[in-house]
């Protein structure tokens, strides 16, 4: 069935559709794929957008591109749902390791803004996941009467805290 509606939002024969994607797990797992490397473009983009920003506000810039989805906040919780089921796990770590991996090179080239961290490797570590948790509990768990713009600044705020004097 829900390959029939995908078949025919796309415009093309239902056969073509099951010869690319013979499950809906397929087509579930192409999502996540696409999702997850909109995510990391974005981030990137942040990156370069912001490379002569000040280091807060390149932070705030690279949490929001972490929340700017091409989906609903619907389809993204329901893709995120679905990332074991469809074996895409090391693909979702693979993309978030490489952003950390990205911060691990910043951080040091912009050590005249930041904070001596103790232990680099394990504040990125718990960085990262905090920031993982933290922003797909905005976009898909965040009461209506708390604004986005509220939980990122709150979100920003947090990270800055542990890496800006």
């Amino acid at each position: 069935m829900m390959t029939n509606r995908i078949a025919a939002r796309a415009g093309v024969n239902v056969a073509l559709a099951y010869r690319y994607f013979a499950r809906k797990e397929a087509i579930v797992a192409a999502l996540i794929e696409r999702v997850t490397q909109a995510t990391r473009d974005n981030f990137e983009a942040a990156l370069v957008a912001n490379a002569s920003a000040s280091l807060p506000v390149m932070i705030g810039a690279l949490i929001d591109a972490l929340t700017s989805t091409p989906v609903s906040a619907e389809l993204h919780r329901e893709l995120f749902e679905q990332v074991d089921a469809t074996n895409r796990r090391a693909l979702v770590r693979a993309q978030t390791a490489a952003m950390t991996q990205a911060m691990s090179v910043l951080l040091p080239q912009r050590s005249a803004e930041s904070r001596a961290l103790a232990d680099p490797a394990a504040s990125l570590f718990v960085l990262e996941h905090a920031v993982f948790a933290a922003t797909h509990a905005a976009a898909f768990y965040r009461p209506n009467d708390l604004s986005r713009e509220r939980v990122l600044g709150a979100l920003t705020d947090m990270v800055c805290r542990t890496l800006v004097p």
